[in-house]
């Protein structure tokens, strides 16, 4: 491969190797690891584990996201004045401060830390099960943690969300995964966005946008792949560049062989356009039905500069095309998924 062809490579390994990190922090029993788990929805973190009886904190990846659990703050081991230089917090991206009871002085003191270092923290009272007083509704026992946490505070701009992220009762998800997209910084939203489980119809909409994002950028890829002069080379980097941004909107929507199989309303043609995606001989067989400007962007650079600028657009064009097809086809079948999904909660 060329000099040219090795530096997009390299591009797109890197937009693929920038995990979002989000991080959890909280006393030990707040139920941080079943809150990962519940978010990832599978058994990502192991359930139990208290964090700081150990000298590290514990990391799940789940796609292109990284959750850290850190050990308690403000505890003799970790002390709430050392804690941030300790573990180097201040490089992640966002920040969830676990609770199940009263919150401690050590998290209180990371917060403000995080507020002055500009860092997005979300505070989230698990174990929303266990919330009960005879006296009160559940609003009314809500409203007393809300204004308890203000006045630990001192203030009454933070994000208060309630979850329980029980394996057998969760509640709270979808206003917590909306909280972290409205939070997370613009420049990382887009990545934690398609990483992220769409729960709702308007979750599964942005992530159509997102995806659509890094398709255009996968296109400004291609195109600069259509100025390399090596012919039969830039087929091989335009093919690299629709195997991985295939695989990185079916991974997007979580659509696996059996998510295709299994559907019953999205199209033959579309399910055949999935599948074939999978694989790069299916690719190739996907960039022929779009015509054979594929091959003839080789032809074009035989002509200096004007051909040389009709390959780039032509590169362009064709991920474009292929990307946005591949986009709705992947759509389709989550959205039919996701809808069942919701109709058998509300059975």
């Amino acid at each position: 491969m060329t000099r040219d062809g090795r530096a997009i490579q390299e591009q797109l390994n890197k937009l693929d190797e920038e995990n979002v990190t989000i991080v959890l922090f909280g006393q030990p029993g707040s139920g941080k690891s079943s809150l990962i788990n519940a978010i990832c929805g599978r058994e990502a973190a192991p359930v139990g584990v208290e964090t700081d009886t150990t000298r590290e904190p514990l990391l799940v990846e789940h796609g292109d996201a990284t959750f850290i659990d850190l050990p308690g703050c403000g505890t003799k081991s970790f002390p709430w004045n050392e804690f941030a230089d300790k573990f180097h917090i201040f490089q992640y991206d966002l920040f969830l401060c676990v609770f199940s009871d009263k919150l401690h002085q050590g998290d209180t003191e990371l917060f403000k830390q995080l507020t002055a270092k500009g860092k997005p923290c979300i505070f989230v009272r698990n174990k929303t099960d266990l919330i009960y007083e005879e006296d009160k509704s559940l609003e009314e026992s809500e409203e007393a943690i809300r204004q308890d946490v203000e006045k630990q505070l001192g203030r009454k701009d933070f994000q208060l969300v309630f979850v329980c992220a029980r394996k057998d009762c969760t509640s709270g998800l979808d206003a917590l995964n909306d909280a972290i997209i409205r939070k997370m910084p613009e420049a990382r939203r887009e990545k934690y966005i398609l990483t992220a489980e769409a729960r709702t119809k308007e979750q599964l909409d942005a992530k159509r946008l997102a995806a659509q994002s890094y398709v255009r950028r996968s296109c400004t890829y291609a195109a600069y792949n259509g100025v390399n002069p090596i012919i039969g080379v830039d087929a091989a980097v335009d093919l690299l560049i629709l195997y991985q941004m295939y695989g990185c909107i079916r991974e997007a929507f979580g659509i696996t062989p059996e998510v295709i199989h299994s559907s019953r309303k999205v199209s033959l043609k579309d399910k055949a356009l999935v599948l074939g995606g999978m694989s790069k001989e299916g690719i190739k067989v996907i960039v022929k039905t779009l015509g054979r400007r594929f091959a003839a962007r080789s032809f074009l650079k035989a002509v200096p500069v004007v051909g040389q600028a009709a390959s780039a657009l032509l590169g362009y064009q064709l991920v474009r095309q292929s990307g946005l097809q591949y986009i709705d086809a992947c759509y389709d079948l989550a959205r039919e998924r996701l809808l069942e999904e919701l109709d058998a909660k509300r059975k």
